[in-house]
C-alpha cells in the first residue's frame, strides 16, 4: 500500500499554463480516501508552492507537508517554521554569482525565507515567471546586499540545456554544493547532499513512512533523485532529459492531462494491488 505520493510542481502537477488540472484535484481527494498523503515537491519556495494552490479548494492541502527548494526545506502546511532546512554560505553563493557573469545568463538568488532576487532575465523566462512566481529585480552587479541573509540556492537561466551543461562543466565542482537542472532552462546550485530524494527520505522518516510505501512523480533531472528514491518512480509523458526511461513507470498522461489520476488508477486503487 502506498502511503505518500510526492509530485513535482512545474510541468508535472501543474499544466503548462500553471493551472491545476481538475483530474489532479480529484486524484488528491481519492488519495485521501485511500489513506495516502499528497506532498508537493518543488524547486521553488514553500510560499511560492502555496501560491500555486491559491485557486484550488481551500482544504486540498489539509494535513500535508511541502518539500521545497529541491529537498532543502520541509514544512507542514500552515506553519512557516521548517521541519528541516538547509542553506548555502554567502561566500559560496557570491563566488558562483561572480563566475556566472562570464556566461551571459540570467540569475535567480533565493533567500531561505522565500524572497527571490533576479537579474538579466531573458524574455522567455520573464514570460514563464509572469503570474507564476514573484521575484524582485536587481541590477546584477553584486549580491553584497544579501551578505547577512540566509540563502537557499542560486540558479542560472538560459533556455538551452546543452549550453547550461557546458557551463556546469566549465565551472566545475564547487565545494559544499551540488548542481542540477530543471524546467529545460535552469542550472541550479544547492547545498551539498540536498536534492529531492533527500527531501523525500527526510519527510518519510519524519512521518514514519517506509520508502517502499512512497510514489514520486516528476519530469526533469532535478526530480530524478526523488524518482529513484521512491518505492515507485513515475515520469510524466512530457518528461525531458531521458527521465521517462529511468523511472519505474512512464505515464501516458502529461502535465496538462492531470497525471495523478493515472497514478491513482494504476497503483493505488484496490484492483491495482
Amino acid at each position: 500500500m502506498y502511503r505518500l505520493v510526492a509530485s513535482d510542481m512545474d510541468e508535472t502537477f501543474l499544466a503548462h499554463d500553471h493551472s491545476i488540472p481538475q483530474a489532479n484535484i480529484d486524484a488528491i481527494r481519492r488519495m485521501r480516501e485511500l489513506g495516502a498523503l499528497f506532498v508537493p515537491a518543488s524547486g521553488r519556495s514553500y510560499s511560492s508552492v502555496l501560491e500555486s494552490f491559491s485557486s484550488a479548494p481551500a482544504d486540498l492541502l489539509d494535513g500535508t507537508c511541502v518539500i521545497s527548494y529541491n529537498g532543502g526545506t520541509i514544512n507542514r502546511v500552515g506553519d512557516a517554521r521548517p521541519l528541516e532546512s538547509h542553506s548555502l554560505p554567502f561566500e559560496t553563493v557570491r563566488g558562483l554569482f561572480e563566475r556566472g557573469k562570464a556566461f551571459d545568463v540570467g540569475v535567480h538568488v533565493y533567500q531561505s525565507d522565500g524572497v527571490v532576487w533576479a537579474a538579466k532575465l531573458p524574455e522567455d523566462d520573464r514570460r514563464y515567471l509572469d503570474g507564476h512566481m514573484a521575484y524582485r529585480e536587481f541590477d546584477g552587479a553584486s549580491i553584497d546586499f544579501l551578505r547577512d541573509t540566509p540563502l537557499a540556492k542560486i540558479l542560472f537561466v538560459r533556455h538551452d540545456l546543452a549550453f547550461l551543461h557546458r557551463m556546469a562543466e566549465s565551472v566545475g565542482a564547487v565545494p559544499g554544493t551540488s548542481a542540477t537542472f530543471s524546467s529545460g532552462r535552469y542550472l541550479e546550485y544547492l547545498p551539498e547532499g540536498v536534492d529531492k530524494g533527500h527531501g523525500l527520505r527526510a519527510l518519510a522518516r519524519i512521518l514514519g513512512v517506509d520508502m517502499t510505501e512512497t510514489i514520486a512523480v516528476g519530469d526533469s533531472l532535478n526530480d530524478l533523485p526523488m524518482i529513484e528514491a521512491a518505492g515507485m518512480g513515475v515520469a510524466v509523458s512530457n518528461a525531458t532529459d531521458g527521465i521517462g526511461g529511468l523511472a519505474d513507470y512512464a505515464a501516458r498522461s502529461s502535465c496538462d492531462d492531470g497525471v495523478l489520476a493515472e497514478v491513482v488508477e494504476r497503483f493505488m486503487e484496490p484492483q491495482a494491488r
